[in-house]
């Protein structure tokens, strides 16, 4: 070129990398293994069902005390989900999307503003 700079044709282009599927892609709709079981505010009243914190987390559905939702979408992995779900309870029927984040060690998980420990 006329400003004495060197031009190169352009290369090859690099191939692209291919994304890794997670289990939370893989089974999407599905809430992964390690947020699942029973969690309650109350080690104590893990099983006893007489602590309204109490939440059950299952592959395609969430169990509260007085409500229960299936699961229609999962998005996210590793410790923080956001689960949508059509809602029944009290008459009523709703759907709404909560952010499940679990500790580090596994063995809390936030929901709702609420803390919970994992039930053995």
């Amino acid at each position: 070129n006329d400003h004495g700079e060197r031009t190169t044709a352009p290369g090859p282009a690099a191939p692209l990398p291919t994304p890794s599927v997670t289990p939370a892609v893989a089974e999407a709709g599905t809430i992964p293994e390690r947020f699942r079981g029973e969690w309650n505010r109350v080690a104590a009243d893990c099983g006893t069902g007489r602590n309204d914190s109490r939440l059950w987390i299952e592959p395609r559905r969430l169990r509260f005390y007085e409500s229960s939702g299936e699961v229609l979408s999962v998005r996210g992995e590793g410790r923080a989900i956001a689960v949508r779900a059509r809602y029944t309870g009290e008459g009523e029927t709703w759907e709404a999307e909560r952010s499940l984040t679990l500790s580090a060690d596994g063995a809390t998980l936030s929901a709702d503003g609420l803390e919970r420990t994992r039930c053995p």
